[in-house]
């Protein structure tokens, strides 16, 4: 009986750390960036969606960070866990744009 008890502990107490970990997030990256690990549960899955593939994000505001990693979906929600792997300078940067040396006027004459 006391094992019972201990395992209905363990995995309550397991499901409300994961619910403190996504409660108020949908929509929203969460990151730890001294680990480098981010995650982001979105709520537009549809059925023609795979159910496991591999994922990549691009943070358009600050700080702009990049990340890659899986995606599964359940239903209706979409959950991205994966690595961090930089961080862009801008918005050009992370649409992956640059800077140009040329002028706009001397961009008309090159046609």
């Amino acid at each position: 009986m006391t094992t019972f008890i201990l395992i209905a502990l363990l995995v309550a107490s397991i499901s409300f750390n994961i619910y403190l970990l996504f409660y108020n997030t949908m929509n929203k990256l969460q990151a730890i960036t001294w680990l480098r690990v981010y995650w982001l549960v979105r709520d537009i899955g549809w059925d023609g969606d795979p159910r496991l593939c591999r994922a990549f994000m691009r943070q358009n505001s600050a700080p702009f960070w990049r990340g890659q990693g899986i995606q599964f979906r359940s239903k209706q929600y979409v959950v991205q866990i994966g690595i961090l792997t930089g961080k862009g300078n801008s918005r050009l940067d992370q649409l992956d744009g640059r800077e140009m040396d040329e002028s706009p006027k001397e961009i008309r004459q090159w046609g």
